[in-house]
């Protein structure tokens, strides 16, 4: 069958990934202010990378028992006020006093985001016909990382003009028009089945964590998005500051390596959409990606180059990064049952908050240690063990979820 989407499949995947924009926007939101607000609350930058630390640690903690909910009671109606909540924190953020009160916010904002990759994937499962389901997952994964591309494209100049606060503010208001377009296009959100679900599967409870635990690919694919998670947010919580103090680039100059990055991925994810309902070997595509991501990151570390080139590397590592990821979604869908998708998705996607607070801490860490070099040669490094995650979470892809609940 034609992957091509058809008018109301369309209008769903705009609006979740409307959703997933905005999600991911927030994320990057703070990470490029860092510097800024380091001048203003006079704290390391592992303090500063704790505030990623909250918000994901909190988001990895919420992710899976909001699942359980969305199985149960639906999407749209848990969707809609967590993007609203999440979207009012960063707006009081520009309001904060203190860094205490950012971290009071961000794990107000980590407790919210947790509802977006449970619900967007139990939608856009529901949604959108199988066949279709690696490019709605592709457009989905593409907008998410377009947002945190335009992140530092947006806040890096308010910043400097206005002040971080500012930053926030704005995109806290973005933010909340958001979530009013998804409000008044509430009825199209359903996620409720398209046909009646066969005999098996009906009047089922829903599937307990400890069956989730037996499935090896799901196991394997937390393991692959913590690892996943922990170099991106080494990356985009700490790149910029590392590059800044190693090379003695100034803050402006610097502010086009991340969106680099970011646009390399999605550059990436549109082509990697493009075969990953055709060819979704995670092993491959996660070998290949990020033995090359975690290469050029070397490089810069070890042998440093000039800016322009710099900035062309990171692209060149997005884009091996961004390659992989429709396929990564393809398969964890592959092996959830049709009854348990936002848990399952709830469950894996909880590496990424668990990975986030951890890699944004730990190369924070290195950081002020004053090691620059070690600030992108551990997120290689991060990468590298993805990788070997991917490869066994593909290898175990023919295990059946029925077997595990049998």
């Amino acid at each position: 069958m034609e992957p091509r989407l058809n008018s109301g499949e369309r209008a769903v995947v705009s609006l979740i990934s409307l959703a997933h924009f905005c999600s991911h926007l927030f994320i990057l939101t703070l990470p490029p202010l860092f510097p800024l607000m380091r001048q203003d609350f006079q704290v390391s930058y592992a303090a500063l990378g704790g505030i990623t630390a909250v918000f994901g640690i909190v988001s990895a903690l919420t992710q899976y028992p909001l699942g359980v909910i969305v199985d149960r009671f639906g999407a749209k109606y848990i969707l809609i006020p967590g993007l609203a909540i999440v979207s009012l924190c960063f707006c009081l953020m520009g309001f904060a006093p203190s860094i205490f009160w950012i971290y009071i916010l961000a794990g107000l904002a980590g407790a919210a985001d947790g509802v977006f990759h449970p619900c967007d994937y139990s939608i856009l499962s529901k949604a959108v016909d199988k066949h279709r389901l690696g490019r709605a997952f592709a457009i989905h994964a593409f907008w998410g990382f377009a947002g945190f591309a335009v992140a530092p494209l947006v806040v890096v100049p308010i910043g400097l003009n206005w002040g971080w606060q500012s930053a926030t503010l704005v995109l806290g208001i973005f933010g909340l028009i958001s979530t009013l377009i998804l409000f008044l296009n509430i009825n199209r959100l359903s996620d409720d089945e398209k046909a009646e679900p066969a005999p098996s599967e009906k009047k089922q409870e829903a599937v307990p964590l400890s069956a989730i635990f037996m499935v090896p690919s799901i196991l394997l694919m937390f393991g692959f998005y913590t690892f996943h998670a922990m170099a991106n947010s080494g990356l985009t919580n700490h790149a910029i500051s590392a590059l800044i103090e190693k090379y003695g680039f100034s803050y402006a100059s610097v502010s086009l390596i991340l969106p680099s990055y970011l646009w390399g991925i999605i550059a990436g994810i549109f082509v990697g959409g493009l075969v990953a309902h055709k060819f979704s070997r995670l092993d491959i595509t996660a070998a290949a990606g990020y033995t090359i991501s975690a290469f050029t990151l070397f490089l810069i570390a070890i042998i440093g180059f000039p800016l322009t080139l710099i900035i062309a590397t990171f692209f060149v590592t997005g884009f091996a990064v961004g390659f992989m990821t429709p396929s990564r979604d393809v398969l964890v869908r592959a092996v959830s049952p049709d009854r348990a998708v936002a848990q399952a998705f709830g469950f894996v996607n909880a590496g990424f908050g668990i990975g986030g607070a951890i890699g944004a801490v730990v190369v924070g860490w290195i950081l002020d240690l004053g090691y620059q070099s070690g600030a992108l040669i551990v997120p290689g490094i991060f990468m590298l063990l993805s990788m070997f995650f991917a490869v066994a979470a593909s290898f175990y892809k023919g295990e059946v979820f029925t077997k595990a609940t049998a």
